[in-house]
């Protein structure tokens, strides 16, 4: 008998999982269930698909990729829970399934703070799905005009730039006095708004959700001094959770921020593996564990869980972060750690710093002009010395092969 394998999400850690196994030779019977509907998707793909309307962005592998691997698709099957010790989950179907093996790659929502009262409340969309984003493209094509992002990170502005796009009018709340402060400084930052404002967007700086409005759905967010907005579509951007309520009670150790794993991508469970947003992972630079929540990741540990399901005993390659915005009117990319020395260029259409830590590259920002990006990940993963560059090494004509200088 065939050796069953169960795969928790259909996103590109999942899929990519079973395509590795079935690329190696692998005849076991793969179930992949999914809380939603839709075939395997990417989810780092749904901005371009509201602003394009291509299905094809969407489904990076075909509609019937499941059906060419000849893996059993449990479409809007949500797992709910997991028995680890007698192999068995079960789902909101009312079904169970036994399994020899299972990988849990659920990935991540986005959320609203629980410190905003009301949280709670239907009508707040999330962007991470695919219903969600075709329903606000059903808004948007009825001719519905507005919308309120409550969060301005990354995906908050992301989000804000393809619905401007699509000729909704977005509002973004920031609580801190200037947006995406985790990956970006004031100065940046400010560039951002700028471009912002003049593609449509309401930028609104130390503005904080307080209160949800509304009996059942949200009808209004009230802010921490008083004003109360209202809009056609309300967005929750404030911050990313992993999709692990079906392990409460399981045995398998989880924390607020996903699933620890070892070198291999196991669980506490030998037999249990994790991957994609919903693991975590060390990081490259900080050795601390974390979730990435990036498609390139995702595919990485997809393949790497894959093999070592089949007898492997391969590790997982860190990762850093590295973010891009591409519906800005420039580009944007922002790399790994952007703390300590600076070495930073300026030109009237461009801006570009590199953080050093002991002369080596730890992050990078490029903005307008992002020349060298692939030099500048080479260096910081191959640790090289860079600090003798000076500040010839943010500049868009840098060359690391050129004769090592200081102009400081």
């Amino acid at each position: 008998m065939s050796e069953s394998i169960a795969i928790i999400g259909s996103g590109p850690a999942g899929l990519t999982a079973a395509r590795t196994m079935r690329s190696r030779g692998s005849r076991a019977r793969i179930r992949m269930f999914s809380a939603e509907q839709a075939p395997p998707y990417a989810p780092a793909s749904l901005g371009r698909y509201l602003i394009e309307d291509r299905e094809d962005i969407l489904y990076w592998q075909g509609r019937d990729i499941c059906n060419r691997l000849e893996v059993e698709e449990h479409r809007g099957e949500r797992v709910i829970n997991v028995d680890p010790e007698e192999n068995i989950l079960e789902t909101s179907a009312d079904k169970e399934y036994s399994f020899d093996k299972l990988l849990i790659a659920s990935g991540s929502s986005l959320k609203i703070s629980e410190v905003i009262e009301g949280h709670d409340r239907e009508g707040l969309l999330n962007f991470k799905n695919l219903p969600a984003t075709r329903k606000i493209k059903g808004l948007a094509d009825s001719g519905t005009g507005s919308a309120l992002i409550i969060g301005g990170g990354f995906i908050g502005v992301e989000i804000a730039l393809c619905l401007a796009e699509i000729g909704i009018k977005p509002a973004v709340l920031n609580r801190r006095s200037w947006i995406m402060p985790r990956l970006l400084d004031k100065e940046t930052a400010g560039w951002v708004v700028e471009d912002l404002e003049k593609r449509g967007v309401d930028v609104r700086l130390n503005t904080e959700g307080r209160y949800l409005h509304g009996e059942e759905e949200v009808t209004a967010v009230e802010t921490t001094s008083g004003e109360i907005l209202h809009a056609d579509i309300y967005i929750a951007a404030t911050g990313v959770s992993p999709n692990i309520d079906f392990l409460e009670g399981s045995g398998i150790k989880y924390e607020e921020s996903g699933i620890p794993v070892d070198n291999n991508l196991r669980t506490n469970y030998p037999h249990i593996f994790a991957c994609g947003d919903v693991a975590l992972t060390r990081d490259f630079l900080s050795g601390e564990p974390v979730s990435h929540g990036l498609h390139p990741v995702a595919v990485s540990h997809g393949r790497t869980a894959a093999a070592n399901m089949m007898g492997d005993e391969n590790k997982y390659e860190r990762m850093y972060s590295m973010n891009s915005l591409k519906e800005l009117s420039y580009k944007l990319m922002v790399v790994g750690e952007l703390e300590g020395e600076i070495i930073r260029a300026e030109g009237e259409e461009y801006l570009r710093k590199i953080y050093l830590k002991e002369g080596r590259i730890r992050g990078f920002v490029l903005l307008g002009n992002i020349a060298n990006a692939g030099i500048y990940n080479s260096l910081l993963r191959n640790r090289r010395e860079v600090s003798g560059y000076g500040s010839w090494l943010a500049s868009p004509q840098f060359n690391p092969r050129d004769r090592i200088f200081n102009t400081v």
